[in-house]
């Protein structure tokens, strides 16, 4: 970590606009209320590094803080450490963005030109895509009809507007908005764009899988739960092993839509009887007394 900040503030120098950057970003990170992890100062570094003069052992260093940290963490602590300073419309984080998203795509006349390494370029690709899955998405959405209006997003407009969009590809992975955008978009006259919006797509769907098996292993528990039985019986009354049920509960395995639904039998079957409350036999009413 402090070899990035050095190699940051080596470059910065004694003044200039990466350096007041830095003096202002950690000044608010210092004045937060707590210490500062050592982790924001060196993604803070970095990123400003890959704004103001970016090279390619910048995504490597990028590629660091992710093995460390994870792909979401750094994402959420890119858009802290630059949202604390960063102006109304995100200058900082969407010269960041394009960054690299240039050289994830090996777009012409980049900032930062591709060295055709996957890795590094996957890395800086997936950085792209969360750093706009996290942070404000309640920017205006344009109206896009045409392949004019897509192309202008990507050329006039910041990390906003791009968040609005990609909001809205996170709600609706399969049937939604980036599938129109795809097709109005030609892959070999457009080949960033289509790369940029498939890798937005892919991930989403990736995400909105990992949700559902989450949610069927959520379910298999819960309906496990409810029999009473331990894992071990509850297996036996399915008719499958021990530990290909634990893979159902934990999630490593999602089951089959046949399985799911021999679980959720074998469940019924073992819930314990209830006895129906005995009918409460109407007294009949005595006669009143005649005068």
């Amino acid at each position: 970590m402090r070899r990035i900040v050095a190699s940051f503030e080596h470059r910065a120098g004694g003044a200039g606009g990466a350096r007041r950057w830095w003096e202002r970003a950690t000044a608010a990170l210092d004045g937060a209320g707590s210490r500062p992890r050592p982790a924001a100062r060196a993604v803070l570094a970095n990123a400003l590094a890959l704004v103001h003069f970016p090279e390619r052992g910048d995504v490597d260093d990028l590629a660091v803080l992710v093995e460390e940290h994870g792909r979401h963490e750094v994402a959420e602590l890119q858009e802290a450490v630059l949202g604390a300073v960063d102006g109304r419309d995100r200058p900082l984080t969407t010269r960041l963005v394009r960054v690299l998203a240039g050289y994830a795509w090996a777009r012409p006349g980049a900032p930062l030109p591709a060295d055709g390494r996957t890795g590094p370029a996957q890395v800086a690709g997936e950085a792209v895509v969360r750093l706009l899955m996290v942070g404000d998405a309640t920017g205006e959405r344009p109206a896009i009809t045409g392949t004019g209006d897509l192309l202008a997003v990507f050329e006039r407009q910041g990390i906003r507007v791009w968040r609005a969009l990609v909001a809205a590809t996170v709600d609706d992975p399969w049937t939604g908005s980036a599938e129109r955008h795809l097709e109005l978009l030609d892959p070999d006259a457009q080949p960033f764009e289509v790369a940029s919006i498939r890798a937005v797509l892919d991930l989403s769907r990736r995400e909105a899988e990992q949700d559902e098996r989450r949610a069927v292993a959520a379910h298999i528990r819960s309906t496990i739960d409810q029999t009473g039985l331990t894992q071990r019986e509850f297996a036996a009354l399915v008719g499958t092993s021990p530990s290909r049920l634990s893979t159902y509960v934990t999630g490593a395995v999602t089951p089959s839509a046949a399985m799911l639904l021999r679980i959720n039998r074998a469940a019924r079957r073992a819930q314990p009887a209830v006895d129906p409350q005995p009918e409460q036999v109407k007294q009949p009413e005595e006669p009143e007394p005649s005068v």
